[in-house]
């Protein structure tokens, strides 16, 4: 069986040390290529035209790249002060994000679920990010009150999507086929009013169905 071809990440980071950093994890990492790490949005546009990859690592500080022709999977950079930028970068389409201090083995995976179209909350900063959510949303927000709507299945589904749980793994802990757990998804993620499922799994942890730290890692 031929080997599943590499996903392409493009690295965008404005501190020269942290994209070394990054750079050395992801150019050592199975099944990565890493297609370019550039300081600035500008030649990340370049490198998103010319080399098309799955993942875009983006400084939170960066303007997002025009990716019209081309729509990868954003996953924010962030550090453990930018709560409201990484809510602004989720609820604006970004598939996740990743503290710049994590782990390998937690950026590795952050990087596998985003190509794969997964939530991606980090453990290292879920945390914040639960904090953060429960203090700017409100509980009167009307996306959690369609949580609430949710029947007991979809609940647990989207307990799992919290987890940063993929469809495999959802359907082995559920004990159901994974083209049901597919379905269920996307129909928990349209009542949800939500645009991708990250913004379901952002509002599973708002609504306290899952534990904060329970996602990649």
């Amino acid at each position: 069986m031929l080997a599943p071809p590499p996903v392409r990440v493009l690295l965008a980071e404005r501190d020269p040390a942290v994209r070394a950093r990054l750079s050395a994890i992801l150019g050592e990492a199975d099944g990565i290529e890493l297609v370019g790490a550039v300081p600035d949005a500008t030649a990340a546009r370049v490198t998103l035209r010319r080399r098309l990859p799955d993942v875009v690592l983006l400084d939170l500080r960066l303007d997002p790249p025009d990716a019209s022709a081309r729509r990868p999977a954003v996953v924010a950079l962030a550090t453990f002060d930018s709560d409201t930028g990484i809510l602004r970068a989720l609820r604006d389409g970004a598939a996740g994000f990743v503290l710049r201090s994590a782990r390998p083995r937690d950026l590795i995976k952050v990087v596998r679920l985003a190509a794969d179209g997964h939530v991606v909350l980090s453990p290292d900063a879920s945390r914040r990010l639960v904090s953060a959510a429960t203090r700017l949303s409100g509980p009167r927000d009307e996306r959690l009150a369609a949580v609430d709507r949710l029947t007991a299945r979809e609940t647990e589904v989207l307990a799992a999507v919290g987890a940063a749980l993929t469809n495999a793994e959802i359907a082995e802990r559920l004990d159901l086929p994974e083209p049901v757990v597919r379905e269920c998804v996307a129909r928990v993620v349209r009542k949800l009013g939500c645009a991708h499922r990250t913004g379901a799994g952002l509002l599973a942890y708002e609504r306290g169905l899952c534990r904060p730290g329970s996602g990649a890692g």
